[in-house]
């Protein structure tokens, strides 16, 4: 999707952790209708490379990776509102929505394997994130409040299922999120308004010959 570019700092070479590497067997289990067993043994453990930021094209948001924020002092702005959509044993297809911090983006590289196991995606690079959701109990923030004390497990997902970034407020031992209604507000939170830091801070967040357009 050439809307969704990659931004650095790149990790070339990223080796998977064994926890990190069974995600995204299931994620690819998921997605294929195999079994995370079989997946595990075909799946690399080294991926292509780790981005530390995506940026969505036509006034979307930036997001950025809990690694990259961590420098910045910024963490809390690695909160994201994200869509998953998925086929019901039924043939219907559901949307989920969710909150959550953005751990990682990854880019791996599908092995040239039998074309029966993979099926289209056989070498193929394929974009994929780690997100740690809120416990938010499936509600939408720009329709109600919504507040959260706790996060689920860590899980994969496309790339493309992050829509935007959003912002927390705490309150009685509570974390409340501000999301936008749309069209109603603009589309990108100033980091000066999130941070409290000098608007210079993210200067190298321009398109440039270092981005990697999908």
């Amino acid at each position: 999707d050439p809307d969704y570019i990659l931004q650095p700092p790149y990790e070339k070479d990223y080796e998977l952790d064994q926890d990190l590497h069974k995600r995204i067997a299931w994620y690819f289990g998921e997605v294929l209708g195999k079994l995370i067993s079989e997946v595990k043994k075909l799946l690399p453990m080294t991926a292509l490379f780790t981005a530390g930021k995506l940026r969505i094209q036509h006034g979307g948001d930036l997001f950025q990776t809990k690694q990259v924020l961590r420098r910045l002092g910024a963490l809390e702005q690695r909160n994201c509102y994200f869509e998953i959509m998925y086929e019901t044993h039924a043939g219907a297809t559901l949307v989920r929505t969710g909150y959550g911090n953005l751990e990682k983006i990854i880019a791996l590289h599908v092995p040239a394997v039998s074309f029966l196991f993979f099926g289209p995606l056989r070498e193929k690079t394929i974009l994929v994130t780690l997100v740690k959701p809120w416990d938010t109990d499936g509600k939408v923030a720009f329709k109600s409040s919504v507040f959260f004390k706790t996060s689920k497990a860590r899980i994969i997902m496309d790339l493309r299922s992050l829509k935007a970034v959003v912002g927390l407020v705490k309150t009685r031992g509570k974390w409340g999120i501000i999301d936008r209604m749309p069209g109603t507000t603009p589309t990108c939170f100033a980091d000066d308004m999130m941070t409290g830091g000098p608007s210079g801070e993210h200067e190298d967040d321009e398109l440039n010959e270092d981005n990697f357009i999908l």
